[in-house]
């Protein structure tokens, strides 16, 4: 889906640290480059919190896992 376009190409890395944060964690001890990286694209902001496009990014992918699980795809027939 083009709304999760920004998670899905994110690595697992950077994926776990916008969890992290919107958890309420820190980038204390994660890689410098993981977080320049989130920075560089707006998921970060200065202050190396989640951004509002973080935020967003995030929130659609959850829902879109969300929506696949409450709607099982058909049987595979191999």
């Amino acid at each position: 889906m083009a709304e999760t376009a920004g998670w899905d190409e994110l690595t697992r890395s950077e994926q776990r640290l916008l969890i992290k944060l919107f958890g309420g964690g820190t980038t204390r001890n994660d890689r410098p480059a993981v977080v320049e990286g989130l920075r560089c694209r707006g998921f970060v902001d200065e202050n190396n919190k989640l951004s509002m496009l973080g935020l967003l990014v995030f929130t659609l992918a959850i829902r879109k896992q969300q929506a696949e699980v409450r709607s099982p795809s058909p049987p595979n027939r191999g």
